[in-house]
Order: structure tokens, then C-alpha cells, then sequence
């Protein structure tokens, strides 16, 4: 009995992999129509709205890792729903409120694309607190199913809204649908989420709304962290030599997203004080050997895969295209450490990601002088390296 329900619990796991690979496959799809149905000028207001669509995620994200670790652990479920509900108001609020500064920094010619991507957080709310519940309870087949369904609705959404439109507007509206009728329907098919009615902080000390904003401030920092390197490109090379590089960073950005559906099936397991240290020991040795595996492929196959990247216009990346992959992989290994500190309200481990982000732009910034892609890459490689090994000591070893 025991045998088969690991099997089950093993077949359910594997959905969750499939499903992240289809839901970002769906959102590159989406980026290559845009490319082919808008002018460049269009594609540009597009890419800057889905860049602030990707930080609307944030609350998403730290709802989902409060109510994964609250389920895993029973540790209350009175104020989930509120609280929801008052993480997704105040999160639209904000943005709303900014919209004409916003529209102003981005150059948009209106506010109307800054307010529909605030539109769509109340549904990611209630999608990230919906994920969290599949992934506490390790109901890893709902988890993989609402993955798709919040991914999929929304890029799926934007696409026809692209295909109808033919604007960057016209791709919000369908991105807003999308994402609101994947949340609906996982509302109506919730009926434990739709029960939970309670106060919006717990009667323990710290309530809902605490914990999600610091799982937010956690999620927003690696944001940060690990989009970092590019705006550093974009800021000490010339532009030339910065698209080279942007073009080196899509394989640390998929360096780091190869581990994440690792990460999601551990998460509960993290949570859980007796399974920590042994879960957070077997999830390091995951992230290190696929980060190695990355590593070796692209330094043996470098220039295939540049070309698969980028072209053959890019072969200047051929000999060092492995490095980006290296600095995907410690970022890989830093978020693992300060996840695995979430699960346990390890609140402090963000630390790890403000101090490699100053160590970043101090080596950077003081070293720019004739600096090359390659130089850049390796210089926040040595600095990821000190922060990987340190978050590496921080989630193996047992705590005092």
C-alpha cells in the first residue's frame, strides 16, 4: 500500500514539471506573435506593460509561498481568504494610483495599459492563494492543472486579444480576460478556498497580512536581483555589446527556471520542522546537479546553442555562453536558501540578496572601464559564487 502510494504521490509530481514547461512555452509563444503582429515601436510599449505585468506577480507569489507553508504545516487558515482579498486590493491600488508617473517612466502615450495590468492582480491573488493550497496539501495534479490554467489563461488570453487588436492595449484586455476567468473557475472549483471566511489576521502574532509581506519583500528583492545583470548591461556597455549580452541572459533566466518546479514539490516538506533539514539537504543536491548539468551542456555545446538562441550573428558568445549558465544556477541556489527560510520563517535570509545585490553594483560600477559582456558575466559570477557558497551553508546546515 505504501509503495503505491508513493508511486501515485510520484506520478501526480511528475505533472508539475510538464506543466511549467507548457505554461512558459505558452508564454513565449505569445511574445513571438507580438513580435510578428506589431511594429517595433508597439512591441517596445508591449515589452515595458509585460515587465510590470511580470511585477504585479509579486503578491501572487508571496501569498502563494504564506498559504503553501500555513497548509503544509497547519499552522491556521483563519484570515487566508480576507487576507487575500486585502493583499489583491491593496496591490491593484497602488499601481492604479502611480499609473501617470508610470505611464510617464515607461513613455506610454496614456495610463490605460498601466490600469489594466492593475486590473489583473485580484485574479493572480486568488490564483497564488489557490497554488499554495495544491502545493501545503501536495495535491500536486490540481497544482500542475492551476498552473496551467493561470499561465495558460493569461497568455492564451493575450494572444487572441493580440490576434483581434493588433495593439498593446488590446493584448492587456485579453491577458486581463484570461487571467480572470482562470481565477473564477478555480474560485467555483475551490469549495475549501471558498469557506474560508474568516478574519483578516490571525489571533497568532504575526497575521497573514505580515507573513505575505514578507514573503513579498522576498520574491520582489531576487526579482531584482535576478534581473540585475541586464540593466547593469544596458548601463556600462555600449548597445551593441549589451543586446550581446541581453542575448547570453536568456540562458541564466533559464537557468534559474529549470529548478523551480524542484522547489515547489519540496516546498511542504521544507515546511514541516522534522523533514526540513533532510528536504532542504536533497533539494540543494537537486539544484547543484542540474545547475552542473546545465553547465557542462552548454560548455560542450556552446555554439549550437547560441546558435539555437540567437543566430549565428551572436557566435561571439560561443566561447563563454556556459558562464551565463554558471550565474543562472548559484542564482538558482541563493533562492533556493532564502525559499527554504520562508518555509521555516527565516525571515532574515533576504539579507543574503540585498548584499549581493550592493556587491554586484560595487564591482560592477568601479570596474567599467573598458568592460566586455565577458568581463561583466564573470565579475557577477565571482560574486554569485561567495553568495552561493553562503546560501548553500545557510539551508544544509543544521540550525543552532
Amino acid at each position: 500500500m505504501a509503495i503505491a502510494t508513493s508511486r501515485t504521490l510520484a506520478l501526480s509530481a511528475a505533472a508539475v514539471p510538464v506543466a511549467f514547461v507548457v505554461a512558459n512555452t505558452v508564454s513565449y509563444a505569445l511574445l513571438l506573435v507580438a513580435a510578428h503582429l506589431l511594429t517595433a515601436a508597439q512591441y517596445g510599449t508591449l515589452s515595458s506593460l509585460l515587465g510590470l505585468l511580470l511585477i504585479s506577480t509579486i503578491p501572487m507569489l508571496a501569498l502563494q509561498t504564506v498559504t503553501a507553508r500555513r497548509t503544509a504545516t497547519r499552522g491556521g487558515s483563519a484570515g487566508i481568504v480576507r487576507g487575500t482579498a486585502a493583499v489583491g486590493l491593496a496591490a491593484t491600488l497602488v499601481p492604479a494610483a502611480l499609473s501617470p508617473a508610470l505611464a510617464l517612466f515607461l513613455h506610454l502615450h496614456s495610463v490605460v495599459g498601466v490600469l489594466l495590468v492593475a486590473a489583473t492582480i485580484p485574479a493572480t491573488a486568488v490564483l497564488g492563494t489557490a497554488m499554495g493550497v495544491a502545493q501545503g496539501r501536495r495535491r500536486f495534479r490540481w497544482l500542475a492543472v492551476l498552473i496551467l490554467a493561470g499561465t495558460g489563461g493569461r497568455s492564451v488570453g493575450g494572444v487572441v486579444g493580440l490576434v483581434l487588436g493588433r495593439t498593446p492595449d488590446a493584448t492587456l484586455v485579453g491577458i486581463l480576460v484570461g487571467t480572470a476567468a482562470a481565477a473564477l473557475l478555480v474560485a467555483a472549483a475551490g469549495s475549501d478556498f471558498a469557506s474560508r471566511r474568516a478574519s483578516v489576521r490571525d489571533r497568532t502574532r504575526a497575521g497573514v497580512l505580515g507573513e505575505t509581506a514578507q514573503a513579498a519583500h522576498a520574491h520582489g528583492t531576487f526579482l531584482l536581483l535576478a534581473s540585475l545583470d541586464v540593466l547593469l548591461a544596458r548601463h556600462v556597455l555600449s548597445p551593441e555589446a549589451a543586446g550581446l549580452y541581453s542575448v547570453g541572459s536568456v540562458t541564466t533566466r533559464a537557468a534559474v527556471w529549470v529548478p523551480q518546479a524542484v522547489i515547489a514539490l519540496m516546498f511542504a516538506s521544507l515546511s514541516e520542522s522534522e523533514q526540513h533539514l533532510r528536504t532542504a539537504r536533497r533539494a540543494s543536491a537537486v539544484v547543484l546537479g542540474l545547475g552542473a548539468a546545465l553547465v557542462l551542456g552548454t560548455f560542450v555545446l556552446g555554439e549550437p546553442a547560441v546558435k539555437v538562441i540567437g543566430g549565428s550573428k551572436y557566435h561571439d558568445l560561443d566561447g563563454y555562453i556556459w558562464l551565463f549558465v554558471l550565474l543562472g544556477s548559484l542564482l538558482a541556489l541563493v533562492q533556493l536558501a532564502v525559499l527554504a527560510g520562508l518555509a521555516q520563517r527565516r525571515t532574515r535570509r533576504v539579507l543574503v540578496l540585498w548584499l549581493m545585490i550592493g556587491a554586484d553594483l560595487v564591482a560592477v560600477l568601479t570596474t567599467s572601464d573598458g568592460i566586455t559582456p565577458q568581463r561583466l558575466v564573470v565579475t557577477l559570477v565571482a560574486v554569485a559564487a561567495v553568495a552561493g557558497a553562503a546560501a548553500l551553508a545557510l539551508t544544509v546546515r543544521p540550525r543552532r
